[in-house]
């Protein structure tokens, strides 16, 4: 009997020892496999390198100030510098690594299909499954559409009875977070725009803060002498808050411009306009650039997205 109970005793440590190993060398095979697992919207080894993901998206301001050709050309430059840094970016990386994206918003949309379909074009996706020449389809891209786009655009602006504008505000109202956010990303949304924000149906006033600056409503503020940012603050003048969580965003605004000669603060004006409203929405990364010369701006444009 006692023989008995002794094998029995032997085949059950057997089959512990054996059960044991089979989950010791189940934990090691996981442990040696982290970029299997998922985390969130992504792997694990993509959320880890999220600072190193460029997800750029770009705001065009497609208002009047499109009627200026000028305007239009350095807007086309500073997009082939802006898809410049994300080229040289992507090229840095591994294939293994490569997840990083670039698209243009507008709000409202444009009427103009074409339009759309040109913006749809330079919406471009690199990852692991990319190949080389992506790259310099996406830089001829961005050298020749952008052009086309304006063009079209102008044209609209000149025939259309009920042109849509831009709304800059609203965009940030409805669709900053769903358009431009992602957990898997570093992200950044440059806006090509002259600083004054305007949209027929986005006029809203709350005490001394507004969803709209123009030239005609900054010549009325009590703003013209060396103590407008005192008035600022203390009257709290300003753009309405449009939404908040901004935290995971970083801004660039190109091509700030006076068009209020009388004023001589009317640029420092709009710039406190701007980044007080990216304050109060959670923006902690943000620079406001003036309209200069393409090649003065791109190295402001490098910098920003590849610091």
């Amino acid at each position: 009997m006692k023989k008995i109970i002794y094998l029995f005793s032997s085949i059950l440590f057997t089959i512990f020892c054996v059960s044991c190993k089979s989950e010791e060398n189940s934990t090691q095979k996981k442990d040696e496999n982290p970029r299997t697992e998922a985390t969130g919207p992504c792997p694990r080894y993509i959320l880890e390198n999220k600072k190193n993901n460029l997800n750029i998206s770009v705001f065009l301001d497609l208002s009047d100030r499109i009627t200026e050709p000028k305007i239009i050309q350095k807007d086309i430059e500073y997009l082939q510098s802006i898809s410049e840094a994300f080229t040289d970016h992507v090229k840095t990386k591994k294939l293994i690594l490569l997840q990083d994206k670039i698209q243009l918003y507008f709000n409202p949309e444009p009427t103009n299909n074409v339009i759309n379909n040109i913006a749809e074009k330079l919406h471009i996706e690199f990852d692991k499954n990319s190949s080389k020449a992506k790259i310099e389809e996406t830089q001829n891209l961005y050298a020749q559409e952008p052009l086309k786009l304006y063009e079209l655009a102008q044209a609209d602006f000149k025939e259309a009875k009920d042109y849509p504008g831009s709304d800059i505000w609203r965009f940030f109202k409805d669709n900053v977070k769903d358009y431009t956010i992602s957990d898997c990303h570093r992200n950044l949304l440059v806006i090509l725009t002259d600083g004054y924000m305007y949209h027929k149906n986005t006029q809203m006033t709350e005490d001394n803060k507004t969803s709209f600056l123009t030239p005609n409503s900054l010549a009325r503020l009590p703003l013209n002498n060396s103590a407008f940012v005192k008035t600022i603050d203390e009257k709290e003048f300003g753009f309405i808050k449009a939404t908040d969580g901004l935290e995971d965003l970083e801004v660039l605004v190109i091509g700030i411009h006076d068009a209020n000669p009388n004023n001589p603060y009317a640029m420092d004006i709009i710039r406190a306009y701007w980044e007080n409203w990216f304050t109060e929405m959670g923006v902690e990364t943000y620079k406001i650039q003036n309209a200069d010369l393409a090649s003065n701006v791109d190295k402001v444009i490098k910098n920003f997205l590849n610091p």
